[in-house]
């Protein structure tokens, strides 16, 4: 198991994980279609997204709830 001190870090990048890929598959889809290439262009998308995505999201993860406590009022 992973210590609870990565816990920012792993859930960074969990979602920007999975939000690139995803991300990725339906912009490659909506601009370029489907068919032959596809997995290939897709593939190739979702390298630059998740290089992007990643650490936006690690840095997000750790932001996000001081800015969440002062919009949030209890």
């Amino acid at each position: 198991m992973i210590p609870r001190r990565y816990a920012v870090l792993t859930a960074g990048v969990i979602i920007g994980t999975f939000m690139s890929f995803i991300m990725s598959g339906v912009v490659t889809w909506v601009n370029k279609g489907g068919g032959i290439g596809f997995l290939g262009r897709w593939m190739a998308a979702w390298l630059v997204a998740w290089s992007i995505a990643v650490p936006l999201a690690i840095f997000a993860s750790g932001v996000m709830p001081r800015i969440m406590a002062r919009l949030i009022k209890d």
